[in-house]
């Protein structure tokens, strides 16, 4: 049994309460229509017979004074309990005198007030009990003889509305049942239209139902469907597709960082096995916890990439973390002396074009160190041993530009983007080193969307990899140019 609230159930009660409405209204009108074309037929008869008996008095006058009723009313009306009841009143030298049919067995019906000339509709309740319809008029005939005094004369004709009472409630009888056997009809055409139209949606929600959760293989598909519901199994295969893509991520991501954070585990626990194999000297002992001590900075370093990259994935905003005041040159002095070992070991040859180092700006500066670091660092890790740096920096307008340019290590055009995804590395084979596990760029283009800007790479002539950032800034106050100190 479907629920009373089923779209189905909906749209056949919405369908049957607006057809109801629409049936009854059109029955009304039908009904006035009918009811209004008899009444007006009924006062058209009645104007009619009136006008018959007020010529026929006209005719029948005889000097000065009228012929009594009954001698020219039809025969059929003198019959008691006839359709028409007929009373006259005429008054002559002040004197008002009354006819009626000697025939009726009923009292007279007083006489309704006709002044004027003009024909008077009336509904009136017969003596014994019958409703009627009645005209009446006041009028002046003319006389033969002008001396005669004139004659006011006034004539009623009544008539029973009986047989047009019945006929109307034959007629809305007629319409009731016309209107529920209309609304049969309507009842099983509309239950089998709707569930027609509503089974494309009764198959997309019995495919949704038998789609386990943890299953991201099947599509939704409905041949044949109206083109309303297209768009919607559109957007669930996307959808679907987007929680597959996310849900392999995860599993990616999750292996990936296991991985990273296993070989620093795997490295401290030999050196350690090491370690206590034997009895050293307290030097050897201090290069040992010097070289745990350097694998757990590179752990604490993935771990704090992923916490970060994590916390900005879920939704944190810029206005989360603190503005600061910071100088231009100062930001990328501090976080090329982190590289600077590296780059001499490797025999990199570096050059800088700041331009007004000493320019102060208003930025978040934790997220700002993290995207310059990781732009320096990863030029520094893979760019191969006698390679070159190219590094530009700038306060343009309310942006601080970062350009890093370095030997290209062997990326392609189509490799660009992958870069920015956490742990690639264009041979899968390689692991992370000096505790970088490739999720730095992914995590500065995240940092760098968080503050309003970008960051892209590309393939300038040369054999180069650039990576250039943009970042909103607010310009403090700007000071000479001065050269970055090597």
């Amino acid at each position: 049994m479907r629920s009373p609230r089923s779209l189905q159930n909906r749209l056949l009660l919405s369908f049957l309460v607006s057809t109801t409405a629409i049936l009854a209204c059109g029955g009304f009108v039908i009904y006035r229509v009918i009811a209004s074309q008899l009444e007006s037929g009924n006062d058209q008869l009645l104007r009619d017979r009136l006008a018959f008996y007020e010529t026929t008095a006209k005719l029948q006058e005889e000097r000065g004074i009228v012929l009594a009723t009954w001698r020219w009313i039809p025969a059929e009306i003198m019959q008691t309990g006839s359709a028409y009841v007929v009373q006259m009143w005429y008054a002559e030298d002040g004197k008002a005198i009354y006819h009626h049919l000697p025939a009726l067995d009923f009292k007279p019906l007083p006489r309704p007030a006709a002044n004027g000339g003009e024909a008077v509709f009336l509904d009136q309740t017969l003596p014994d009990g019958r409703p009627a319809r009645l005209v009446t008029r006041e009028f002046v005939p003319a006389r033969k003889d002008p001396k005669l005094p004139p004659v006011k004369l006034q004539i009623m004709v009544a008539h029973d509305l009986g047989a047009l009472h019945k006929t109307l409630s034959d007629v809305r009888w007629f319409l009731i049942k016309i209107g529920f056997a209309v609304m049969g009809v309507i009842l099983i055409a509309s239950r089998l239209i709707i569930r027609r139209g509503v089974k494309p949606v009764n198959s997309l929600v019995r495919q949704i139902e038998g789609i386990p959760l943890s299953h991201d293989g099947d599509r939704f598909s409905l041949p044949g469907a109206p083109s309303e519901l297209q768009p919607v199994v559109g957007r669930l295969n996307a959808m679907m597709d987007r929680v597959g893509a996310a849900i392999e991520h995860e599993r990616q991501f999750a292996s990936n960082a296991a991985h990273e954070l296993r070989n620093p585990l795997a490295a401290i626990r030999s050196t350690i096995e090491v370690a206590l194999s034997r009895t050293r000297k307290a030097e050897e002992y201090e290069e040992t916890l010097d070289g745990i001590w350097q694998s757990q900075q590179g752990m604490q370093r993935i771990v704090n990439h992923l916490l970060l990259l994590a916390r900005l994935e879920s939704g944190h905003r810029q206005t989360e973390f603190i503005a600061e005041h910071a100088v231009l040159g100062k930001i990328l002095k501090k976080a090329w002396l982190g590289c600077l070992e590296q780059a001499e070991e490797k025999k990199l040859r570096v050059s800088w074009q700041v331009e007004k180092p000493d320019t102060e700006v208003m930025i978040a500066l934790s997220l700002a160190n993290i995207i310059v670091t990781n732009m320096l660092e990863n030029a520094v890790n893979y760019t191969p041993a006698g390679g070159e740096i190219h590094i530009q920096g700038a306060v343009s307008g309310a942006d601080f530009r970062l350009s890093v340019e370095n030997t290209n290590p062997g990326l392609r055009e189509d490799q660009l983007e992958d870069t920015f995804a956490p742990f690639w590395r264009a041979d899968p084979n390689a692991s992370g080193h000096r505790g970088n596990a490739g999720i730095g760029l992914a995590l500065c283009r995240r940092v760098a969307t968080t503050l309003g800007g970008k960051i892209e790479a590309s393939l300038p002539p040369g054999g180069l990899v650039r990576y250039s950032a943009q970042i909103p800034v607010v310009v403090r106050a700007t000071a000479a140019e001065k050269p970055l100190p090597a």
